[in-house]
């Protein structure tokens, strides 16, 4: 999961905490776990909500610090970051253009 879905995710159900619509978290949980391949980024995901049941009684001053805080724990646990390449694509032939070299001298 890239940083930035990461970071949507978390301030969508933040917002569906904050306004108590409780099938909209189970909803977009729901999605998001099934979108991502990471058993990590779902853990993070379901760990954030029920953080945020945890704090609902403050979550409108805290909101940052939280927000900031989970996009630390998510960079330092390695959640959110780079994307692999798949393993369906082929590797980079190193610089040989799209034609594999093969274009020719135009």
């Amino acid at each position: 999961m890239d940083a930035l879905t990461l970071i949507i995710g978390i301030i969508m159900l933040m917002f569906f905490v904050q306004y108590g619509q409780t099938w909209l978290v189970f909803g977009a949980l729901a999605v998001f776990i099934l979108s991502m391949r990471s058993l990590k980024a779902t853990i993070f995901l379901v760990g954030s909500v029920v953080l945020f049941y945890f704090f609902i009684a403050d979550i409108k001053t805290l909101w940052p610090i939280i927000l900031f805080g989970l996009i630390i724990a998510a960079l330092i646990f390695g959640v959110a970051g780079k994307e692999q390449q798949p393993e369906m694509y082929a590797p980079d032939l190193g610089g040989l253009g799209g034609y594999g070299g093969m274009g020719g001298g135009y």
